[in-house]
């Protein structure tokens, strides 16, 4: 005889939160499933248990916001904003942030999956909500979304150290594979293992703490309102420029970064401070760029690969002055072995060269965006 399939029920907040994301959780006799919607999933074994497992409940907080997982109907639920035809200031900046904010939920799901990337891109989705509010507070309400700043900066301050440390640890390793090899013994690679995962392991664990923090589920909840306002804001509310036309407003706006971005080229030759800043800059003239692409006089393609490319050189600079800074400590610490001492030498050629080339790779980025001045 055929055994009868098992029933299976769905568990979602009242809202559909879950379910509005792609996401589902449901149970058949004592098993329970986690789909991500994306091909992803992992399975709980909880006999007897007429909750959503803790297991399951915390990898999907960042979407369930602590609501209550109850069981729901399963049936279709349309996407946020799928009949929108977006064409004014506020509506393609509007749904810009919006992908932003279900990219931070998204990036916190695979940072508590343990997914190697999780950390980078959840800072990245946070540095991209922090730049959009900035640059475009003028369509999206200056003051209110001036707001959010500090949190998204604490958010990426308080993960970002994990993602470092897995940047230079495979810098390190990789700079003593271009050493003679009589100059790397098997204790230098075994001393720095240990450091680098006694390092890893306190970023992690604060990590972990951050996610599950009162304070990040209040950022979630907050972006969730202002994302709420925004929507549903009167026109006669929103301000001039918000209702205007994209292409009218947006490229003066982005202009406003390139033009900051400008004024610190200059003072590149100051040393790493200065640098630091033009790369923030940077970071956040990418990130304009890709939310107005659409309303930009310029060939998006080919400014957003040129400004990869600046990102990349400024991002090698950065990693090389964070690795010179350990090395140091340990020079001074009398702890460098002949290996530490010719890394930190590479290091500091590595910088100086990458230094060299920012002005030019600036300048080309530059003339490909001056169409915005208008």
């Amino acid at each position: 005889m055929t055994r009868a399939a098992r029933p299976v029920t769905y568990y979602d907040t009242t809202g559909l939160r879950l379910r509005r994301h792609g996401m589902a959780i449901s149970r058949a006799g004592s098993e329970w499933h986690l789909d991500l919607g994306d091909g992803r999933g992992c399975r709980v074994e909880a006999p007897g248990a007429e909750q959503v497992p803790h297991e399951l409940s915390r990898l999907v907080r960042a979407y369930s916001r602590d609501l209550d997982l109850v069981p729901m109907p399963r049936r279709a639920v349309a996407g946020p904003g799928a009949d929108e035809e977006p064409g004014t200031a506020r509506q393609v900046v509007l749904g810009y942030l919006e992908r932003q904010v279900e990219a931070l939920a998204r990036a916190d799901l695979a940072v508590r999956l343990e997914d190697p990337e999780g950390v980078h891109d959840l800072r990245v989705a946070a540095r991209r909500i922090r730049a959009t509010l900035r640059t475009f507070g003028p369509v999206l309400g200056g003051r209110l979304a001036g707001r959010f700043v500090p949190a998204l900066r604490w958010l990426g301050a308080s993960v970002g150290p994990a993602r470092d440390l897995e940047v230079q640890r495979a810098r390190f390793f990789a700079a003593l594979e271009k050493l003679p090899p009589e100059t790397v013994s098997d204790e230098v690679r075994t001393n720095a293992e240990q450091v680098f995962a006694a390092q890893a392991e306190e970023a992690a664990a604060e990590c972990a703490v951050v996610l599950d923090s009162p304070r990040y589920l209040q950022l979630l909840n907050a972006l969730d309102v202002l994302l709420v306002v925004l929507r549903e804001q009167s026109a006669g509310a929103q301000g001039k420029r918000a209702r205007r036309p994209a292409a009218k407003v947006l490229p003066g706006l982005v202009w406003r970064v390139v033009a900051e971005t400008d004024s610190r080229v200059s003072a590149v030759a100051d040393g790493a401070g200065a640098v630091h800043a033009m790369r923030k800059s940077v970071k956040r003239l990418r990130y304009a760029v890709e939310a107005a692409a659409a309303a930009l006089p310029v060939d998006r393609a080919e400014v957003l690969k040129s400004l990869r490319g600046l990102q990349e050189l400024l991002g090698e600079y950065q990693d090389a002055v964070v690795a010179q800074s350990r090395l140091r400590e340990l020079v001074e610490s009398g702890e460098a072995t002949r290996a530490h001492v010719l890394v930190l030498e590479a290091e500091i050629r590595c910088a100086g060269e990458c230094a060299e080339q920012l002005p030019a790779a600036w300048r080309k980025t530059y003339r490909q965006l001056a169409p915005l001045r208008g």
